[in-house]
């Protein structure tokens, strides 16, 4: 891979070392003028600098050998953007670095003088993973410098077209990269990130390889004005939304040679294919081993569903995951109990199409991993696999590799649109969606003293994705939930607490019951005046969302449903001084909700709010209107009830 400069891991890796640089199709350098220095202040404001050109030019000689030009050129803004001057060229071992040459331009008055990298300044180091790295650092750079190198590859791996980013941790004025392929290779080409391209170029031209004239298809993609990419908090998809462009190989046909079938070409081909392949045939055949286990889980007198959760438990509360697994034999899983996550999915779907029932093995690809299928199929959009079973025409998606998962649920990150059924006879995608929500139900019934203290109990009730986020934060770590409390809770001394229990109980799926009894102090307290804040452990003291405005897409995880119902009775002698303002309100297609009522009742004040979210990824063009409902959200969730005397 080359990198213009893209400082983070994020840029950096890529395919084996695919190149991720931008380039153009000579290594002559333009003479520059005073005008070339001059960009527009809008398009770079706060920028240490802006990539002016980015081009590259991937193609194959007479040879058929696959070569990479690569040109770019930056202006320097700011004194932190002088390290642009610093160029790192990583490549694979195996490929071969024809040329290299970079130059530096500054402005002296109205004259553009220019500083010639020397040979002798041009270092090279192996890396670990069998990369090799060039290196050079540019002279005279300063800030307002513009500096530009070039270099040519030749790639190894003759059937790996480089993918390409347009867009980089700075702004890009224009990006484009070019491909001659000759017509008997059929690449599949996929375009990802927020952006559309500016200009596609295509055209059909004739060329020498293999000692012959061959038909090539010319390709230019082109990109303008491409803002610097900002690495936002909770992105779904991590570098999915840089806009790049990725090929891959699905098929080629060498003179004289039959023609070799790299890439299905649909994704039912795929998932048949992979069916057959005696790696996840062992889903679907039978093993005596398993024979015993299966008559000691399997109960005629349970229904369907039931014995199906049974050996779901059985399978995610035995087998811990374990990458370290050598072994591709799922007898061998069996037997110590470790595997992979994908083998012990394997093993689940295989033990239940053994036991009788309508079990199949799906692939898919998480959120992180890229939010969407791309049009055309490939494996390295996979990534994680899970098992489904079909009861009574209801799909049921488990996965036993996560021991807090609940049943018929998937990890948040899996919940990818759809997933990929691993079948000979009924390959295709099924639909996914979020049975479960992150819901929390509150009760408080509190009374407040003459004293100035509030005491009372608070029982919160966790289902769904909070109970799973909860075992996820507390059981997955060496840290407890007491641990957590004394940390927090208990720490303040100020607080008299009387009782606390946690239960685990199972109504369907496991339910987490928390109960808190305590006494504390009001919030504040003067003559004849009482503060108190009446949600306990508000988790929207402020707003999720403090960004104004927002670049990449933003995922919330999981639908939300909070609901709670809090009494402060008042004591005699004190009245309220104004009743917390109620209001509903809802974000435009009802996709989130929320509502808060308050009311007085003889001595005792009633809050009731409930919030319900249900969509859980949010475009950039909707974050401002998510923002807003949060920020209601937090104003009406932290009034305060004010007593005076």
């Amino acid at each position: 891979m080359t990198t213009t400069k893209l400082k983070s891991s994020l840029f950096l890796l890529f395919i084996g070392f695919t190149l991720s640089a931008l380039a153009q199709d000579t290594t002559g350098f333009t003479r520059l003028n005073k005008t070339d220095f001059q960009v527009s202040d809008a398009f770079t404001e706060n920028a240490d600098a802006v990539i002016l050109r980015d081009s590259g030019y991937s193609y194959y000689n007479e040879n058929m050998e696959l070569i990479f030009l690569h040109n770019t050129r930056v202006n320097i803004l700011q004194e932190s953007g002088k390290s642009w001057g610093n160029v790192r060229i990583p490549y694979n071992k195996e490929d071969s670095l024809i040329n290299i040459d970079a130059i530096v331009y500054n402005l002296d008055g109205d004259k553009v003088i220019s500083t010639q990298l020397k040979a002798s300044e041009i270092k090279s180091d192996t890396i670990e993973g069998g990369i090799v790295e060039t290196y050079f650092s540019l002279p005279n750079v300063k800030i307002g410098s513009i500096i530009e190198y070039t270099y040519t590859l030749k790639i190894n791996e003759w059937q790996a077209i480089n993918n390409w980013y347009f867009q980089n941790e700075v702004p890009v004025l224009k990006s484009t990269y070019s491909t001659k392929i000759p017509s008997f290779m059929l690449f599949y080409k996929n375009l990802e990130g927020v952006r559309g391209l500016d200009n596609l170029e295509r055209s059909l031209v004739k060329d020498s390889v293999m000692g012959e004239e061959r038909s090539m298809v010319m390709e230019t993609y082109t990109m303008d004005s491409i803002p610097a990419f900002i690495p936002e908090q909770d992105i779904p998809g991590g570098d999915y939304f840089i806009s790049k462009i990725k090929f891959h190989l699905a098929e080629y046909t060498l003179p004289g040679e039959e023609t070799k079938f790299l890439l299905p070409e649909s994704y039912e081909e795929l998932a048949f294919n992979w069916a057959g392949d005696p790696y996840f045939k062992q889903v679907y055949s039978r093993s005596n081993i398993l024979v015993d286990r299966i008559n000691q889980i399997y109960h005629k007198e349970f229904s369907p569903l039931k014995n199906i959760q049974s050996f779901f438990y059985f399978i995610r509360n035995n087998f811990t995951e374990d990458i370290s697994q050598e072994s591709t034999e799922l007898e061998d899983v069996y037997k110590t109990k470790r595997g992979s996550a994908q083998q012990i999915n394997m093993l689940l779907t295989k033990i239940l199409n053994q036991a009788g029932f309508d079990a199949y093995l799906i692939a898919l690809s998480t959120i992180d991993n890229r939010p969407t299928y791309p049009e055309y199929p490939n494996f390295e959009v996979f990534n994680h696999f899970v098992s489904m079973v079909r009861v009574n025409g209801q799909n049921y998606f488990i996965d036993a590799s996560d021991k807090n998962l609940l049943f018929n649920m998937l990890e948040p990150n899996s919940v990818n649109n759809s997933g990929l059924v691993i079948s000979r006879t009924a390959p295709g995608f099924v639909p996914f969606e979020f049975n479960f929500q992150d819901k929390e139900q509150t009760v408080g019934d509190f009374t407040i003293s003459d004293t100035a203290t509030v005491s009372g109990t608070l029982e919160v009730k966790r289902e769904g994705y909070s109970v799973y986020n909860f075992d996820t934060r507390f059981l997955s770590s060496n840290r407890t939930y007491n641990d957590y409390l004394i940390e927090t809770l208990f720490s303040n001394l100020k607080w008299d607490i009387k009782k606390h229990e946690v239960n685990d109980l199972f109504e369907g799926n496991k339910v987490i019951k928390e109960y808190l009894e305590f006494k504390r102090p009001v919030d504040s307290i003067a003559k004849n005046y009482m503060r108190i804040k009446p949600i306990v452990f508000n988790e929207y003291e402020v707003n999720p969302f403090p960004e104004k405005e927002r670049q990449n897409p933003l995922t919330i995880y999981t639908p939300i449903l909070r609901k709670a119902s809090y009494n402060y009775t008042i004591p005699e002698g004190w009245e309220l001084k104004k009743v917390p303002q109620s209001r509903s309100f809802a974000l435009n297609g009802n996709k989130a909700r929320f509502m808060y009522n308050s009311k007085m009742n003889g001595s005792k004040l009633t809050i009731e709010y409930s919030l319900e979210v249900d969509q859980v990824i949010y475009m950039s063009s909707e974050y401002t209107e998510l923002r807003s409902f949060f920020e209601m959200v937090v104003q009406l969730l932290n009034q305060d009830i004010i007593l005076i005397k």
